[in-house]
């Protein structure tokens, strides 16, 4: 091996001397021929001269470097080797090392695989993806939202368009019936060239051709995804052909897509677009400009830049959009990586940050444990580190020594973080989230870097202040031990410090996570929870138009008086989102709001009171009519009365005849301003969520008689509204649980870390012990001494570690539903605990000490 390493350094010197030196050499030897020609010596002669004489200080300089380099490799590979011989000398040390180190790395390693796929990696499954981009518009008052483009804009722009070529596709949830059974599921509405553009490899058959997707003559094929393929239908091969219900209607399956690809949203079967009408009778969304939204992608021409694509889209979406009498908006291409900059996406961004920060914490625990460790082990080496700096050694060559033993502890672990970080992610997602991730969350080259980054960190945290702390204070120092012992803040209580410190923090932000899931649970919504339940009928579509669901809905509102309509449920994702205005603005001086279209007992049925003015009433059918909550008032009228005043939203005026008290969506914070219009009908062939004041289940029965004798073939569903908060609070827990998972671990390194460093300290004081002891000194005395000694390091980290939690707790506000940041309960309860822990690991090593007999521990070391 050192035969290699000297060749390899030859043949780099000597490259660098052909190429690197040459105008360097140049320059010197024309100086030198100068001074000879100035002596007096002929031109050639100083030539001669002047290049041999350079040429010998040139191959002394490099036989110098040679001399002085190739013994700094050797040392570096002895250092290696001799580290390796320690590792083997001490595994039960190195075990230890390396499962604190190693779990600490794979889960920064495991977050950061999330995280690249999620935010870093293109769509899985599509060809080349660097030329593939999504096309979407951003809302000018909602500098977070991007949404998509109606069909109109869309065919438009794939008309016009030359530095590209678009597809588009429409998600809506559809009801599949393969012959087991029918389920529901999102179904993608796919423009005919979509598997074309995208590149997507088929595991059977093919994807959905142009004259497949024909407006007004349509063919009624199917393309499954390879999950409803697999379990579905049992992987078989003959699927192409088999006949399907979608909607009622029968389709033809056309082919199966790979198993890399599950398109933006995990679809799980794709139809024609011009299909949607035939499936959704009423739906207009292939010709209304306003109605949105469609998944616009697009495949960048040879030559074009993204700049082109977005100039020559901006330009065509302002034409369009001017000449339908809408609002131009900012066209953004953004990549086809699952966090892209939507609404929502900031706030997953917002949750990845936060877990990144506690891991890191628990990455820096897990160092100052294992420094702690490397310190103690400096101490059993002091004679060692001691005769090697007596005999010559330079206190760098030294503390190189140490930190390549280190860095061979760190190496293992981050073999041992990576294998983590193939495995948990997976497990977390088919275990806890019980979905497939909608990308490809293995680990590669990105992660590899990352955790190398990682690694280099941890390395440098955990064994630099022991290398450092081990080797000063001069040989004799060293000799007589002193140097790990002398200082006015010993590097080991410091450590403990720091372990403590995070510790607290981890554990206050579990704690208030957790108290605040329980506090979501207590919560005023504003509205009645308990007792009333939602009901979901589900109708046949292909025979059901927009006039005959609502000559249904009128006769089912007859038949339940007692029942309340909306639009949306309040606890539901999917409220419609407008832009409102006052009378006289413009165009541009609007704001988003939602909007919720309810029956005239919707409000009383919920116990909503009116803060203003009235509700609406069954005689009310005004269609102008609206009424606001008090956000939507305080928004546009602050300090008036909203009553009688107007506002312009839908193209439409309105006048607000009640405000209603704010009531706020689980999870949304602050409130958005909503108004509320009276529900005539059904918006397109979406039938509105039916409330009930009762859960018992005869109530849900006599809605199931009622919907049966309207419509045999209608399903219904009957939810309580608890259970969908309940479902809501389950996600919500997912972060608390992640936060107690480390806030655990970080206990335990605590832990680990405290009787550690305790244990060392009792054993430092033997001596005196036994001289206390010997001289007639009660145990309790002696335990009192060590235990005040201790307590300094726990109440510096105690206080450390709750300033740290108190501004922590800021960024968790959100997440804490109306929990103060600085509740007293959970800080009280985290000081104690770690109190607790504290006194338990300071009094175990003392009581063992004084086991002892007095004459021994006179004669210890």
């Amino acid at each position: 091996m050192g035969t290699v390493f000297r060749r390899l350094w030859y043949w780099v010197r000597q490259r660098e001397i052909e190429y690197g030196l040459e105008e360097e050499l140049e320059f010197h030897r024309a100086l030198k021929q100068q001074e000879l020609e100035a002596e007096g010596l002929s031109p050639e002669d100083a030539r001669l001269t002047a290049r041999r004489e350079l040429g010998n200080v040139t191959r002394a300089r490099e036989d110098s470097r040679a001399v002085w380099m190739w013994p700094w490799l050797e040392t570096v590979w002895h250092d290696a080797r001799y580290a390796l011989r320690a590792v083997r000398r001490q595994p039960g040390f190195v075990l230890l090392s390396v499962v604190v180190l190693g779990v600490a790395i794979g889960l920064n390693a495991s977050l950061f695989t999330v995280f690249a796929a999620a935010a870093l990696r293109p769509m899985t499954g599509v060809a080349e993806p660097a030329t593939l981009v999504v096309v979407s518009g951003r809302v000018p008052q909602i500098p977070d939202l991007l949404s998509g483009l109606s069909i109109p804009e869309f065919d438009v722009l794939a008309a016009e368009a030359t530095t590209a070529e678009l597809a588009a596709e429409r998600r809506m949830p559809v009801r599949f019936d393969s012959g087991g059974g029918a389920r529901d599921m999102t179904a993608a509405f796919v423009t005919g060239n979509y598997f074309e553009l995208l590149g997507v490899h088929m595991e059977h058959g093919r994807g959905v051709l142009a004259d497949e997707d024909t407006r007004g003559a349509s063919v009624p094929v199917a393309v499954l995804s390879y999950s409803l393929w697999y379990t579905q239908f049992g992987a078989d091969p003959a699927i192409v052909g088999r006949t399907v219900r979608v909607a009622g209607q029968p389709h033809t399956v056309i082919g199966v897509t790979s198993r890399a690809f599950a398109g933006s949203e995990r679809s799980r079967v794709w139809l024609p677009l011009a299909s949607l009408p035939v499936l959704r009778p009423g739906n207009t969304g292939l010709d209304r400009p306003q109605d949105c939204c469609a998944e616009v992608y697009a495949r960048l021409r040879p030559g074009a830049t993204r700049a082109q694509v977005a100039t020559e889209l901006q330009t065509l979406s302002d034409r369009f959009r001017r000449t339908v009498g809408q609002d131009v908006r900012p066209i953004v291409l953004t990549g086809t990586q699952a966090l892209r900059g939507r609404r929502g996406d900031n706030q997953s961004l917002a949750i990845i940050g936060v877990l990144f920060l506690g891991i890191m914490m628990v990455l820096l625990l897990a160092c100052a444990n294992v420094g702690n460790l490397l310190l103690a082990r400096a101490a059993t080496r002091r004679g060692e580190i001691g005769v090697r700096l007596s005999l010559g050694a330079a206190r760098s060559r030294v503390v190189r020594q140490l930190l390549t033993e280190g860095l061979i502890l760190v190496l293992i672990a981050a073999a041992a973080g990576l294998a983590i970080a193939a495995w948990l992610p997976r497990f977390v997602m088919n275990t806890v989230a019980r979905q497939p991730a909608p990308f490809d969350i293995g680990p590669d080259g990105l992660v590899f870097a990352y955790t190398a980054a990682i690694a280099g960190i941890a390395c440098l945290a955990a064994a630099l202040a022991p290398a450092l702390h081990a080797t000063r204070g001069g040989i004799t120092a060293t000799l007589k031990g002193d140097a790990l012992s002398r200082s006015r803040v010993p590097l080991r209580s410091l450590l403990l410090g720091v372990q403590l410190a995070l510790t607290v923090v981890l554990l206050t932000s579990a704690g208030l996570l957790l108290r605040g899931v329980a506090a979501a649970r207590e919560l005023d919504l504003g509205f009645r929870v308990e007792g009333v339940s939602e009901v979901a009928v589900e109708l046949p579509e292909p025979d059901y138009d927009a006039e005959r669901m609502r000559t249904f809905l009128a006769d089912l509102s007859t038949a339940l008086q007692s029942a309340g309509l909306t639009s949306v449920a309040f606890a539901a994702p999917g409220r419609a989102t407008d832009e409102a205005r006052l009378p006289g603005r413009g165009a541009n001086q609007t704001s988003p709001v939602e909007r919720l279209d309810v029956s005239s007992s919707y409000f009383a049925l919920l116990d909503v009171p009116m803060t203003a003015g009235r509700s609406f009433t069954d005689r009310d059918r005004n269609p102008g009519a609206a009424v606001v909550n008090e956000t939507f008032a305080r928004r546009f009228w602050p300090g008036e009365n909203a009553v009688g005043r107007s506002f312009v939203a839908e193209n439409r005026t309105l006048e607000v005849i009640g405000v209603v008290r704010d009531a706020r969506v689980l999870g949304l914070d602050p409130v958005p301003p909503s108004y509320f219009v009276p529900l005539t009908g059904p918006r397109g062939t979406l039938f509105p969520v039916l409330l009930l004041r009762s859960n018992q289940p005869s109530e849900a029965a006599a809605v199931t008689a009622v919907v049966e004798r309207l419509e045999p073939r209608g399903r219904v569903t009957v939810t309580p509204m608890r259970n969908r908060f309940d479902f809501e609070l389950a996600e919500l827990a997912l972060a608390p649980l992640a936060a107690s998972v480390l806030g655990l671990f970080a206990l335990g390194l605590a832990t680990v870390g405290m009787f550690g460093a305790f244990a060392y300290a009792v054993r430092q004081r033997t001596r005196e012990i036994g001289i206390r002891l010997a001289l007639g000194a009660r145990s309790a005395d002696v335990v009192r001494s060590i235990l005040s000694g201790n307590a300094r390091v726990v109440a510096l980290g105690l206080g450390v570690g709750l300033l740290g939690a108190a501004a922590v707790s800021q960024i968790l506000r959100s997440l804490l539903f109306g929990l103060s940041p600085l509740d007293p309960l959970t800080y009280a309860g985290v000081a104690l605990l770690l109190a607790a822990v504290a006194f338990v690991a300071s009094y175990a090593p003392t009581r063992i000490a004084l086991r002892v007999d007095a004459a021994t521990t006179l004669r210890a070391e």
